[in-house]
């Protein structure tokens, strides 16, 4: 009977724990997505691996972690009002001439 009840649990946790995903502050990304898409349009970079580097920091700079930005580039796919957020960002951004 333990046995059964341990399992019923287990199974019970697993299914709650699989519903939650990361989550994540959708402007805040929103607006670095944005931005990070102008300003790697406008930097040269001396190999490939920097691409990722300035990314990474850019993100940690920002507290955000690999998994919250995967999420949220997972959720951009299914999302407009997400893209569109991005857009906003970008054209704003891009069209102020800003760098950094």
């Amino acid at each position: 009977m333990q046995r059964i009840r341990f399992a019923s649990v287990l199974l019970a946790a697993m299914l709650l724990f699989a519903g939650c995903g990361v989550s994540y502050d959708a402007p805040l990304l929103s607006a670095i997505e944005g931005r990070w898409m102008c300003d790697v349009q406008r930097y040269t970079f001396d190999d490939v691996g920097d691409i990722q580097a300035e990314l990474d920091a850019r993100l940690a700079g920002n507290g955000v972690t690999p998994e919250q930005y995967r999420a949220f580039k997972d959720d951009l796919i299914d999302d407009p009002d997400l893209r569109a957020e991005v857009g906003v960002e970008f054209t704003a951004y891009c069209d102020t001439g800003s760098s950094g």
